[in-house]
């Protein structure tokens, strides 16, 4: 879910660039708008593949998403940066040939550019929330307050932690 909830935020970056490049949004912005959301959810899953692994090897949830955040950082931002760089020349391109696909670079180009930031930025943030989410739903469901590690479905699916007593190990 919590990756789901950064697409808006791709959305609105896809908003802003069109209003920056005074640019109509048309059908091939909407194709670009799915590309834009495909290449949100990849560079978002690495981030939580990383912080799920982390979990998994026993660190605790602030420390798997800062460390998460440390390793992922440079690939999702290469990765971003490798796609802006090659659909720059298209976003300026003057030749009749080519504007009716300016509008799809500037939504992939300027939405990916504003979601990589809020991959970085927002989505440990989102995880931190998802976290004490979980926590809740489960006092209200179990009625026990788990710790924040067994809280997380990445630890909870390696089944060596006793939920029963309150998600503690002794």
């Amino acid at each position: 879910m919590t990756v789901f909830t950064l697409i808006p935020f791709g959305i609105i970056g896809v908003v802003l660039g069109h209003w920056m490049f005074d640019a109509q949004i048309s059908l091939f912005s909407v194709l670009g708008m799915i590309a834009l959301i495909g290449i949100l959810v990849n560079d978002s899953l690495v981030f939580v593949a990383a912080y799920n692994g982390m979990l998994k090897e026993g660190k605790k949830v602030r420390e798997a998403i800062y460390q998460a955040g440390l390793s992922r950082f440079r690939p999702i931002l290469l990765t971003s940066v490798t796609t802006i760089a090659g659909l720059t020349p298209l976003i300026f391109e003057k030749s009749f040939q080519a504007q009716f696909l300016i509008p799809m670079a500037i939504t992939v180009a300027i939405g990916l550019a504003f979601v990589t930031i809020v991959i970085l930025v927002l989505l440990p943030s989102l995880l931190v929330l998802a976290n004490f989410g979980h926590k809740v739903w489960q006092f209200v469901v179990k009625g026990i307050w788990l710790s924040d590690e067994m809280a997380e479905p990445a630890v909870r699916e390696l089944g060596g932690l006793d939920v029963n007593n309150h998600g503690h190990e002794d």
